[in-house]
């Protein structure tokens, strides 16, 4: 995980959630990955071992929920060479890989890619590691969960196994909703229907919203 004094913070661990997706597969690659909210810009940076790093965004800012991202973006930079400025990815609407839209596996698949044919050998590496894990990987699904404890600090969490299937996920997501129910929990909001089921719950000074949520294997 990255270490700074945002990973306390509701609002980067709400983001780091709905992120996980995309930066499990390149943490898994032995890539850090931090998401950074500079200036109301919300991205995903993935430091790369020759010493550039990859930001990763919508065609502009990265939204709150990775449900509303549009296509992603990414670039290569060097905080030392401002001038160093490479796009290596556009799943945007205008762009090279706009067919691929928000195709996560396509856009992690094109950065192994891209970083297996760097010269750099420890990038090299993490890209082979990075596409060789996509090609073993199926997508999982989780209950996620984000809230507010009766102390004020934030709750964000994975409160189940992963599933294989979406279907299982939507299963277990009723059975965990039906369970705050009994132990009092008043229902606030609910959105997203069978599909992406979204509610949120109330218990005295506690909040919690309660959703299924793609998760990295």
């Amino acid at each position: 995980m990255p270490d700074h004094g945002r990973v306390n913070r509701r609002e980067w661990q709400a983001l780091w959630l709905q992120y996980e997706a995309v930066t499990t597969p390149l943490r898994a690659a032995g890539l850090a990955c931090d998401i950074e909210t500079c200036g109301g810009e919300t991205v995903i940076y993935v430091n790369l071992p020759d010493g550039t790093h990859l930001v990763v965004a919508d065609e502009h800012s990265l939204p709150d929920r990775l449900d509303d991202v549009t296509g992603w973006r990414i670039v290569r930079s060097h905080e030392d060479t401002p001038t160093f400025d490479g796009l290596i990815y556009d799943s945007t609407a205008e762009g090279e890989h706009g067919k691929n839209a928000t195709d996560i596996k396509a856009m992690l698949a094109a950065v192994a890619i891209y970083l297996h044919n760097l010269p750099d050998a420890d990038t090299k590496t993490a890209g082979q590691v990075l596409g060789e894990s996509l090609v073993n990987r199926a997508q999982l699904y989780g209950i996620g969960v984000l809230g507010v404890t009766p102390e004020h600090t934030a709750d964000a969490r994975i409160v189940s196994e992963p599933f294989d299937t979406h279907l299982e996920a939507v299963k277990e997501y009723g059975f965990y909703t039906h369970q705050l129910a009994q132990h009092d929990w008043q229902q606030v909001h609910e959105q997203g229907g069978t599909e992406w089921p979204l509610t949120v719950w109330q218990r005295r000074q506690v909040v919690r919203t309660v959703f299924v949520t793609p998760i990295g294997s």
